[in-house]
C-alpha cells in the first residue's frame, strides 16, 4: 500500500509539474514551499523545518537541532563543499545531490575553448562593435583547430566523462586524473591516471579542464607548481569549484604568460568582486557561474527528485548519495 503521509519542504524554484508528480506519488503529502536562490542563506520557516522529513533545497542555513525529523536532504546543486564541517555531515540524515550537469557543462567548456581558439571576443569587439573590417582576415583571424590537441581533465567524474566523449568526437587526445584510479589505464578512449599524476597530466594538456569538487584534499590543489608545469600555449577552463585553484598563482600565471589563457566560470569568492584582477586580464574569458544551467535543468531535477522520492518511499537505495567521508 502506498504511503499517504509525508512532510516535505521545498526551498527551490520548481515547475508545477514537479509538485503534481510529488502529489501523485504521495497523495496525502504535506508540502510547504518557500523558494530561495543558491546565493541566499536558505532560511526555512521554523514550522516547516520542525516537521520536515524530506527537504529539497540549496544551502543548508539551519542548525540540525531545528530539524529533528529530517531524514533526507536533496540538494538541487552538485557541490556540497558548503557543508564541510557541518553537523549534518556526521549525522544519519541521507544527503543526495543533483549530478545532472555533465551535458551543459561539457558544452560550455567547448563553447569557451572555441571562443578562445577562434578569438570570438576580440572579433566581436573589433568587427561588430567597432565595425572595422580587417585588411587581411586570413592573418588577423587565423585561429587554432582542436583536432590533434590534447585535453587534460582534472576530475574524471560525470562532467569529466561528458567532456571526454566530446573531445574524442573532435579528434582530440584525452588524458585525465581520477581520485579512485589505482593505476593508469585506458577507459573508453581516455588515458586515466591516479591522483599522483596530476602535474604530469596537466603538463600534457593543450586544454586543461578543472572540474574537481572542493574538499579538504583538493582545496588549492591547482597551485603554482601545476600552472608552471602546463604548456605556455595551454588554455585552462575552470568549471568545478573556484577554491580548487590558487587564484593568486593563476592571476600571476596569466599576467606572466606561464599559460596562454583561461576560461573561468567559478571563483573562490562569489560573487566575483569588481576589483578582481581577472577582469583586467585580456587573455581571460569570464562567466558568472552559469555553465551548468540550461532550460533542461528543471525536467532533469524533476525526474531525479521524483525517482529518488519513489525509492525513498520504497526503502530502496537512493541515486546520487553524497559520500560524507569523501565530501562529494
Amino acid at each position: 500500500m502506498a504511503r499517504q503521509e509525508l512532510n516535505l519542504h521545498i526551498g527551490v524554484h520548481v515547475e508545477e509539474a514537479l509538485l503534481r508528480r510529488i502529489r501523485a506519488l504521495v497523495p496525502g503529502a504535506r508540502i510547504t514551499y518557500q523558494p530561495y536562490t543558491p546565493y541566499e542563506t536558505g532560511h526555512v520557516p521554523a514550522s516547516s523545518l520542525a516537521e520536515a522529513e524530506v527537504l529539497l533545497g540549496y544551502h543548508v542555513g539551519f542548525e540540525l537541532t531545528e530539524a529533528p525529523r529530517l531524514r533526507w536532504l536533496h540538494l538541487a546543486s552538485d557541490g556540497v563543499d558548503h557543508l564541510r564541517g557541518a553537523p549534518i555531515m556526521s549525522s544519519d540524515v541521507q544527503i543526495t545531490n543533483t549530478r545532472v550537469f555533465g551535458v551543459p557543462i561539457a558544452e560550455y567548456v567547448f563553447g569557451s575553448v572555441l571562443a578562445y581558439f577562434r578569438d570570438f571576443p576580440g572579433m566581436h569587439q573589433r568587427f561588430q562593435v567597432e565595425r572595422t573590417y580587417p585588411s587581411n582576415q586570413w592573418l588577423e583571424y587565423c585561429g587554432d583547430e582542436l583536432a590533434g590537441k590534447t585535453m587534460a581533465i582534472l576530475g574524471y567524474g560525470e562532467i569529466g566523462h561528458a567532456l571526454a566523449r566530446r573531445a574524442l568526437a573532435f579528434d582530440m587526445q584525452v588524458v585525465a586524473v581520477r581520485r579512485t584510479a589505482e593505476h593508469s589505464e585506458m577507459q573508453d578512449g581516455a588515458m586515466v591516471h591516479p591522483p599522483d599524476a596530476l602535474v604530469s597530466v596537466a603538463a600534457q594538456g593543450d586544454i586543461v579542464v578543472v572540474c574537481l569538487p572542493l574538499t579538504d584534499e583538493t582545496e588549492g590543489l591547482v597551485d603554482a607548481s601545476v600552472l608552471r608545469a602546463m604548456k605556455p600555449s595551454a588554455y585552462l577552463v575552470a568549471v568545478g569549484r573556484g577554491g580548487v585553484i590558487d587564484e593568486v598563482a593563476l592571476a600571476r600565471a596569466l599576467r606572466e604568460n606561464w599559460i596562454a589563457g583561461a576560461g573561468l566560470d567559478v571563483f573562490a569568492q562569489r560573487p566575483l568582486p569588481p576589483d578582481s584582477p581577472f577582469f583586467d586580464l585580456p587573455n581571460v574569458i569570464l562567466t558568472p557561474h552559469m555553465s551548468g544551467i540550461t532550460r533542461n535543468f528543471p525536467p532533469r531535477l524533476e525526474w531525479l527528485f521524483c525517482e529518488n522520492l519513489r525509492r525513498y518511499l520504497a526503502n530502496e537505495p537512493l541515486l546520487n548519495v553524497v559520500d560524507k567521508q569523501k565530501g562529494y
